[in-house]
């Protein structure tokens, strides 16, 4: 895709949070990143008023294609983003060299707990909040927990240190309790400090932000405006951690997640893969409004999935209650193909039931997000169809060109758009066979009489709502005599250049439609006229490197493979080879004297031997 296409399918997005991952034109992921607004995030990469520089410059130079996935705070689309890039290892992503497997915050039982973070729980009463899914992650999530309660971070023991030596910079600018000075907290305050903390990391937000709010009231009506604007700061820390943290669930969970969304214009599934109780993965479907989804179909649907993809979780979670004969059955079927018992899950409430709303959720505006895209393209190709004056929208659209090296190795190539998009897989390409002498015309005809002995029903081959000629009248009016004469009528228009080698018109043989003032029309026909010129000449050139393979030169003595090839990009044809002279030859790099003068030779000998062989067919 193109920086404007990118740029144009950014746009689209939702102003929601979520992760949004980038690939380059192999559809490896390059970048992973995560935004509060999507599309405002997204959108800046791509906008042609962005000023990128170093990396990210290059980055996005890079970038072919984006998807998104939906979640519903900043924070979970922070955890998501870090599972992603440790998942991945994107190039242009900081590298998380956490190991060990997934991160918990732990406080210890003591007069004094404190919070650390740890990769393993151990049997007693100490406390664990998580698991999440970096180092990175429940670091910022402790550090914002301890800046919110003005809780220590130090090496300090208590009640051992309390009194020893002096307070740290923290205590001086109020970003510490300061348990070690005697006298300046005791251990129920501080106790209760933890319990605020910990409300907070169990997710129990709302419950907290009520109890500050009215502290700090009380604050402001007894005038101690400081204790006031503390507290307004920690209300501030907790609302930015409120929503659930994590995004994975318990480590020991291997699930699929299935979120369903329907409505009367087609449906989405959303499965979600949860590994190691982190969401690794996921692959969407998309159905349209006449493929109904019910139980039955969802069976056969599962039936189909797991034949084809041959792993079968112990676990599968749904958000869609299958009827019971239906589940019966296709959990019977799962637990034989598995050889182990598998469950199919309607969870009501935890974890698992919010991931499965949240794969919901995904489904949902995966498919809006699909509709707004192919909405606009509808309209732009609506507006096309106005400007030619078709009768249909042109939902397949073939363009051809014909492209040779001085009359040689000729070649037609017809390249594919389906709903305005490039459909490479199917480009087809001509090797001209009864054109050798730089006759366009021709070789166009013989390219479309061979395109249309293929029945319209054939896969791939299905019959265009618009062809586009890379030429102008001479060119149409011959593509329009053959369909014609074949019993095919097909809207017919000839792309024309000007000077600079830019599409100027379009033609239908007769009259000329202007482009100046479509500046959308005219960007999309510059780039199939583009596309296909670039096709088309590929073609060519791989005709010719084929017949410089195959070429005698290399049975010249001095000329190996290299020579052979530099020889033919240097003169373009064979022709222009054969006829060149000992001074022309030697201009090419590594062609001596003695190795020109032993190509003239073959040449020569060629050539006698052809008019030999030439006579005696005359003469018989």
């Amino acid at each position: 895709m193109t920086r404007e296409e990118l740029f144009e399918k950014a746009r689209l997005l939702p102003a929601t949070p979520g992760v949004y991952i980038m690939k380059n034109k192999s559809g490896r992921i390059i970048y992973v990143g995560k935004s509060k607004a999507l599309k405002n995030r997204v959108s800046s990469y791509f906008s042609p008023y962005s000023d990128h520089r170093g990396k990210t410059k290059r980055m996005v130079e890079s970038v072919n294609d984006f998807e998104v996935y939906y979640t519903l705070t900043e924070l979970e689309a922070l955890l998501q983003e870090n599972q992603f890039i440790k998942q991945f290892q994107p190039r242009y992503n900081i590298k998380l060299k956490d190991g060990g497997g997934y991160p918990y915050i732990k406080l210890t039982n003591a007069a004094y707990p404190t919070f650390s973070i740890v990769y393993k729980r151990t049997a007693g009463n100490d406390k664990y909040f998580g698991p999440y899914s970096s180092h990175h992650v429940a670091r910022d999530i402790l550090e914002t927990v301890k800046k919110a309660f003005s809780l220590p971070d130090c090496n300090k023991e208590f009640p051992k240190d309390i009194g020893k030596g002096r307070p740290c910079l923290n205590y001086h600018i109020g970003r510490c309790c300061a348990p070690c000075v005697k006298g300046n907290l005791t251990s129920e305050d501080y106790r209760e400090l933890i319990n605020r903390a910990s409300a907070l990391l169990k997710g129990d937000g709302k419950r907290l932000i009520t109890q500050l709010e009215e502290g700090m009231e009380i604050a402001s009506e007894g005038l101690n405006f400081e204790l006031a604007a503390k507290l307004r700061d920690c209300i501030y820390a907790v609302k930015k951690l409120n929503d659930r943290q994590q995004i994975v669930c318990s480590p020991s969970i291997e699930a699929d997640v299935v979120g369903i969304y329907a409505d009367d214009l087609g449906s989405a599934l959303s499965l979600l893969f949860v590994r190691g109780g982190a969401i690794v993965d996921r692959e969407n479907f998309f159905f349209s409004a006449d493929e109904i989804i019910n139980s039955a179909a969802l069976v056969s649907f599962f039936q189909r999935y797991y034949e084809l993809r041959g792993y079968i979780p112990k676990k599968i979670y749904i958000d869609y209650e299958l009827e019971s004969a239906d589940s019966e059955l296709i959990t019977d079927w799962l637990c034989e193909k598995a050889g182990f018992k598998v469950s199919l899950v309607y969870p009501e409430r935890g974890d698992m039931r919010a991931i499965t709303t949240r794969a919901s959720e995904n489904a949902k505006q995966l498919m809006l997000h699909k509709r707004k895209s192919e909405d606009k393209k509808k309209d732009f190709l609506a507006s096309i169809a106005k400007l030619l004056g078709l009768e249909v929208l042109p939902d397949r659209i073939e363009s051809y060109d014909v492209s040779h090296s001085s009359g040689e190795y000729t070649s037609c190539g017809m390249i594919v758009l389906e709903h305005g998009v490039f459909a490479k897989r199917k480009y087809r390409g001509f090797n001209i066979h009864t054109v050798d002498d730089g006759n366009d015309l021709a070789a166009l005809e013989e390219c479309i009489r061979r395109r249309f002995s293929h029945d319209s029903d054939e896969a791939g081959w299905e019959y265009p709502d618009l062809m586009l000629i890379d030429g102008g009248e001479n060119q149409v009016r011959r593509v329009k005599s053959v369909i014609n004469e074949m019993g095919i009528y097909i809207p017919v228009f000839g792309m024309i250049k000007d000077e600079h080698h830019k599409t100027r018109t379009l033609t239908d043989g007769e009259n000329e439609i202007s482009l100046i003032t479509r500046q959308d029309a005219f960007v999309f026909i510059y780039k199939i006229q583009e596309e296909v010129h670039r096709y088309s000449l590929s073609l060519m050139d791989a005709k010719r490197r084929n017949a410089v393979k195959k070429s005698s030169l290399t049975e010249i003595k001095g000329v190996g493979d290299k020579k052979a090839n530099d020889l033919m990009l240097h003169f373009g044809t064979l022709s222009r080879l054969k006829t060149a002279t000992k001074e022309e030859l030697t201009e090419v790099k590594g062609i001596t004297d003695q190795v020109a003068e032993s190509i003239i030779e073959y040449f020569r000998e060629e050539q006698n031997e052809n008019n030999n062989r030439n006579s005696q067919r005359n003469q018989a």
